[in-house]
Order: C-alpha cells, then sequence, then structure tokens
C-alpha cells in the first residue's frame, strides 16, 4: 500500500504522550482559510519554491521544457502551475534545493521502517506514532495499514483528525487507535462553511459517536483573530461539549502566524492577514475560563 507523505517528524512533544514520531499525510476535505500546514490540502505532490534558497540563476527557466517558470524581480521564480507538468528537471538542476518537490510516495514498509528507528525513545518515553495532516483519515486505506502494524508490535498509536470522514470509516479506525485529537473549529455551520469549506454537521456527529466509545479524545480548537475567536462562537462549542455522552477534555490551540509564508509560495492569499501574533497569555485564560465555566477540563 503507498500513501502520499508529505513530512515524518521525529521526536514530536505536542502530538500526543511521550515522545513521538508524526507522519503527515497529503490531502483534506477542508480548506480552512488559515490552515497551519496548507502544503498538506492537496493530494497530489507539488512543487515548491523556496525564494530565501534562490540564486536566481535562471538554470531552472532554461530547462523547464513547458516553460511554466518566469523570473520576477521582486518574487524571484515564479511558477504556472497549469503549465507545469511535475517533470523534476527544474528540481534537478537547482543548486540550492530553492525548488522541489512536497509529497513522496512511500509504501507501508517505507514508513514503518522509518518509524520504528525511534522505537527506543517511544518505550522510555510513553510514546509512540501519530498520523496527522492533512487529514490522515483521508488516505484510509493506507493510514490503517501503517496504524495496524504499529499496533501489533505494541506501539502507542494516535491520529490528529478532522473527523470529516464517513463513519464507517471512522469505525474502521476505532480499534487501532489509542488516542483521538479532534479539531472543532466552528459551531455555526454556515460560518464553518464559508471559513473552512464544508458545513460542520458530520464533524459534530463524529464527536458525539466517538464520545460514547470506549477511546481516549482530545478536543483541540484552534483560536484565530476573526475567524474562531468570538465569544459566541467558543461559549458554543463549550455547550455543545458539555452536553456529550461524556465529558471530553479541550486543548485550545493559539494561532500562529508562520503559516503565512506557505500560503505565498502556493500563491494563495492567507486570509488572517492582519494578525501578525498569537494571543497573550492573559488572552488565552479568558479563553480557556470559557470552557471551564461548562465544566470542562482544559489543556
Amino acid at each position: 500500500m503507498n500513501s502520499v507523505v508529505f513530512d515524518i517528524k521525529r521526536f514530536a512533544v505536542h502530538d500526543g504522550p511521550g515522545i513521538r514520531s508524526s507522519v503527515f499525510l497529503k490531502g483534506c476535505p477542508l480548506n480552512c482559510v488559515w490552515c497551519h500546514n496548507p502544503e498538506g490540502i492537496s493530494p497530489e505532490i507539488q512543487l515548491w519554491y523556496f525564494p530565501g534558497q534562490c540564486l536566481r540563476c535562471g538554470d531552472c527557466i532554461k530547462t523547464c521544457p513547458e516553460g511554466a517558470l518566469q523570473m520576477d524581480e521582486k518574487h524571484g521564480i515564479v511558477i504556472d502551475r497549469n503549465l507545469c507538468t511535475k517533470c523534476g528537471k527544474c528540481t534537478e538542476i537547482c543548486p540550492t534545493g530553492a525548488l522541489a518537490f512536497i509529497g513522496r510516495n512511500m509504501t507501508t514498509d517505507e514508513v514503518v521502517e522509518e518509524l520504528l528507528e525511534d522505537r527506543i525513545f517511544y518505550e522510555e518515553s510513553g510514546g509512540g506514532i501519530t498520523l496527522t495532516g492533512g487529514e490522515p483519515l483521508a488516505q484510509s486505506e493506507a493510514a490503517l495499514e501503517i496504524l495496524n502494524r504499529m499496533k501489533a508490535m505494541g506501539i502507542h498509536t494516535a491520529v490528529e483528525t478532522s473527523l470529516q470522514v464517513p463513519r464507517r470509516i471512522l469505525e474502521k479506525f476505532l480499534p487501532l487507535v489509542d488516542f483521538f485529537m479532534c479539531d472543532l473549529k466552528i459551531l455555526d455551520p454556515d460560518r464553518h462553511t464559508d471559513h473552512v469549506g464544508r458545513d460542520n454537521r458530520l464533524i459534530l456527529e463524529n464527536i458525539a459517536w466517538l464520545s460514547e466509545q470506549d477511546a481516549e479524545i482530545l478536543v483541540r480548537v484552534p483560536v484565530i483573530p476573526g475567524f474562531t475567536d468570538q465569544q459566541e462562537n467558543l461559549k458554543g462549542i463549550a455547550v455543545f461539549l458539555s452536553g456529550l455522552n461524556r465529558s471530553l477534555p479541550v486543548e485550545l490551540m493559539n494561532f500562529n502566524p508562520l503559516a503565512r509564508d506557505k500560503f505565498r509560495v502556493l500563491g494563495r492569499p492567507y486570509e488572517p492577514r492582519q494578525a501578525s501574533q498569537p494571543y497573550r497569555e492573559k488572552e488565552m485564560k479568558g479563553f480557556r475560563d470559557i470552557f471551564r465555566k461548562q465544566g470542562l477540563e482544559v489543556k
């Protein structure tokens, strides 16, 4: 089984308990305008340009058989993605790696082999492996195969998911996942559609269903200026969670502006462009208090 992976991050400490290795799988059914990993939205391998590494030698332009590359005085190389066939000739000739593919096809054996290099750290720290993305459940068959292999070796497994998946797929993951980290961004379905690209009916249904199962779950709420940070939205999410079959712990994810450059590289507008700094701790405490008032545990 092949999967399209855009990163494997080793020694991760924020993607579940202990020291972990996180596998980032490409492809996501959502399209959040603030996405921290926009390179994971498309399921396809993509050509990226890193201007800080570019010598502006122009060799890639001469090499491209489709004429898909041009030089811009201000921004450096500009890629016409409608013409680019991803032949790779520009990446081969680029002396600094300024042009590179994001994403690679990996077999399950290759993924597992790389993950097992850190097995001793999982065992000593109570850690394990995490599938994230993108949306790891979007590559369900490959993700299930990786989880099955790791679980059979007694390694702790986690997934970070939007839960924008059919129930029949989620049910397959339940026996193979020790720890679910589930994103919940906006409660109002119309605002969710406007800013995330899909309504949230399936997400809410899946969270409610998971709360009835014997699974460890953490609900993650990103706090994004102008999009998710309104008191009405956060209180609505808190009320929804407090009414579930069992109380689920919540983690509020502070805004991180570092994705701005990734959107620029992809040629996409970055919607939270007016926000340049994460929230101060005092502000985050105020957000957390909204959830605590509903009796929820906040990490």
